[in-house]
């Protein structure tokens, strides 16, 4: 079997990213326990304050729901402004082959770290934090065969303990 691929990476996948590791751990919990009590401020407090306490209070409100996705996507803009576009990445039964530009690499199974569904994207790693983003738009309808081929090469290869939790979890 063989899957070719041309990653296509935008500021909105990333922050997608972002914001679904956010909001699946103890800091999103904060924030919306955040969000929640200053909302409830506000609405407790906000006849009895001056005009400088209620422009506060409002700029508090909007903190984690506004102000902090928006930091996010600009800071994803910059990310993907150092990425290179237009990857070519085929996975084979002998790994994944690379190619941009002019540029070629042959990455063994046997050197990639693992593999994880997240936030509408399949993510294969070939270190502790560096890998290939595949989105679903770039997959398709092959997502799941995909996914399921690249994990069958990784626990072939001693790299079974190395995917995600989720897939695990999914399996049985």
């Amino acid at each position: 079997m063989r899957y070719q691929y041309e990653s296509k990476i935008r500021p909105l996948d990333f922050w997608a990213l972002s914001m679904y590791r956010t909001y699946h751990s103890l800091v999103g919990v904060c924030n919306i326990v955040f969000a929640v009590a200053m909302i409830l401020l506000t609405v407790r407090f906000w006849a009895q304050a001056s005009d400088g306490v209620q422009a506060l209070l409002f700029l508090a409100c909007l903190l984690i729901p506004v102000i902090q996705p928006l930091g996010v996507y600009l800071k994803a803009k910059a990310q993907v402004s150092v990425i290179p576009q237009g990857t070519r990445l085929v996975f084979s039964e002998d790994g994944i082959h690379v190619t941009l530009g002019q540029q070629q690499e042959q990455i063994r199974w046997d050197m990639v770290k693992g593999v994880r569904r997240e936030a509408n994207m399949v993510i294969v790693y070939t270190d502790a934090n560096h890998g290939y983003m595949l989105t679903d738009r770039v997959l398709g309808k092959e997502k799941d065969a995909f996914f399921r081929f690249v994990e069958a090469h990784l626990t072939s290869k001693g790299n079974a303990s190395k995917t995600s939790k989720k897939s695990k979890k999914r399996k049985g």
